[in-house]
């Protein structure tokens, strides 16, 4: 009897919460480290997370195919990891995830210029629908920034774009468990070399530390080792754009999140959010 796969809405609805909620983990993170040593604590912690989860003894691995797990490693993880939160230094974590709303795009792009992914007019609606809508999002926030840290974002959602064709065009046939695991291993060398030269500051008695030190934990183990597992296997169940569409979604947990912030609902917010659904709904219905 086949094994029964999850519903890829209620996995795109859970990456959502955990994906909306980093930009918030993140700015608390920032609050005692920099961004570097957000970064850094990231991968390395998240890659140390499933080592014991794989059998390494046991690797089934084309030695052609080491190179597309190195790249997604880069591309998936280490170099948004550093991206985020120092774009964050200077753009607020709102703009930050609506930003991220770009990744279906690229996806798309990339797909088709590049690995002569299929091209439909219902799956380009459906990305232009969701831009749409992550626009409605931000409309009406007290937004500043520096258009550097804005094109720190966006070359991270390049990134993301680019990744999820590889896991999809490349690898494909290998486990999610191992497609998450393997790449973050190899990153989480850099990780831990960046965090023995810039240290890991520890002061229990200070209560920003403990907050700070207890969100980065969040952002690794929650918003990126399982999360990453949870996100290859949509990929591949689904279709790469379908999986990013997830990207759409996250401004508007980060919404809600800034409700504890007293920050107010608009109805534009309410027309986003419909824009978001339309779009995702499109993107499915093109398997």
């Amino acid at each position: 009897m086949p094994k029964r796969q999850p519903n890829p809405y209620i996995t795109l609805g859970l990456l959502a919460i955990i994906w909306g909620s980093s930009f918030i983990l993140m700015k608390e993170g920032l609050k005692f480290y920099s961004s570097y040593q957000i970064a850094a604590m990231r991968i390395s912690f998240s890659g140390l997370a499933l080592i014991p989860f794989v059998n390494w003894k046991k690797l089934d691995i084309k030695r052609s195919d080491y190179k597309y797990f190195i790249i997604s490693g880069f591309l998936g993880s280490a170099i948004p990891a550093f991206l985020f939160p120092l774009a964050q230094t200077r753009i607020s974590s709102s703009l930050a995830g609506a930003i991220n709303g770009l990744t279906p795009l690229f996806a798309l792009i990339v797909g088709v210029t590049f690995l002569g992914v299929k091209f439909s007019r219902l799956k380009a609606f459906g990305v232009i629908f969701g831009l749409a809508g992550a626009v409605f999002l931000i409309i009406g926030h007290d937004i500043q920034f520096e258009f550097s840290h804005v094109m720190m974002a966006i070359v991270a959602t390049l990134c993301y774009g680019i990744n999820v064709n590889i896991i999809k065009q490349k690898l494909d046939n290998y486990p999610p468990l191992l497609v998450a695991a393997l790449p973050l291993a190899i990153i989480s060398i850099a990780g831990f070399a960046v965090l023995s030269y810039l240290g890991l500051n520890i002061n229990v008695h200070d209560m920003q530390f403990i907050y700070s030190f207890g969100a980065t934990l969040l952002l690794a183990l929650i918003g990126t080792s399982i999360s990453l597992i949870m996100f290859n296997r949509l990929i591949q169940q689904t279709n790469t754009v379908f999986a990013t569409s997830v990207t759409y979604l996250i401004p508007i947990v980060a919404l809600f999140w800034g409700l504890f912030d007293h920050e107010k609902i608009l109805y534009n917010h309410f027309i986003g959010l419909v824009f978001i659904l339309g779009a995702i709904w499109m993107i499915r219905k093109d398997k």
